[in-house]
């Protein structure tokens, strides 16, 4: 299982640091990096990553305010938050950090066994974690966030630019983006069957090929198929097909 992380500190070696540590760890991808705290909550919205490296000594537009407002502001937006390591050159604001339910609280210049035992602990702690934690799209667009989490969607539709996502309870929302973007960034059990379709398979409750159309559950509508697609509808039916009981 992979994990994305990004970091938030204007101090290279810090970042320096920390990457450096990551190479020995190959499930963790570095997916952004910040030196400023506004920058970063939106990077956090729009990438939403598994755990955040946060320097909480950043300056602030309040003096006296730590980057832990970071953490609350989040709140706002996110149901789940990413896991937070607290840097800071002092234990000053430790307290805090366990007041904030940090993973960690790391003392830079950073020790690499330290931060190795960090590593450890999130992935134990990500490992006992809801498997749908990580299952949410961000869709962003001049400062409007929404999050749609990937299991309640049926289906995608192209229109024109942009791409409704049509969800298990009828509702439709729209993102900026084409059909081909999220092609390449969803789920593998999202799979292209038309120019201007994908389907969550996990959904598909018939499919006929005289009509060349699937059937969705919680739906009235049949999403049709091309046959530039067929392939990957019969590979949907195949694997099906070896984990139903077949009555002919």
């Amino acid at each position: 299982m992979e994990h994305s992380y990004v970091i938030i500190d204007s101090n290279p070696e810090t970042v320096y640091a920390i990457q450096l540590a990551m190479e020995n760890f190959n499930n963790f991808i570095c997916i952004g990096i910040s030196s400023e705290e506004q920058e970063g909550l939106d990077m956090i919205l729009e990438r939403n990553p598994s755990l955040v490296f946060l320097n909480i000594e950043l300056e602030h537009h309040n003096s006296g305010v730590t980057c832990y407002y970071l953490m609350d502001a989040l709140q706002k937006y996110m149901d789940v938050l990413p896991q937070f390591v607290a840097l800071a050159s002092s234990p000053k604001y430790a307290i805090e950090g366990i007041r904030h339910s940090v993973l960690d609280y790391i003392i830079t210049p950073i020790d690499k066994n330290v931060l190795r035992r960090t590593l450890f602990r999130f992935r134990k702690s990500s490992f006992n974690a809801p498997a749908d934690i990580n299952d949410t799209l961000c869709l962003k667009s001049y400062g409007d966030y929404k999050f749609v989490n990937t299991n309640e969607v049926l289906f995608l539709k192209a229109d024109s630019n942009t791409t409704d996502f049509v969800r298990v309870n009828g509702t439709t929302v729209s993102a900026f983006k084409t059909l081909k973007f999220f092609q390449e960034s969803l789920p593998e059990h999202f799979i292209r069957v038309h120019n201007s379709y994908i389907v969550n398979s996990h959904y598909i409750s018939r499919i006929h090929f005289g009509k060349s159309q699937c059937t969705m559950e919680h739906s009235d509508f049949a999403v049709p198929f091309s046959k530039s697609y067929r392939e990957n509808v019969e590979a949907i039916r195949d694997n099906f097909y070896k984990r139903s009981l077949v009555i002919a």
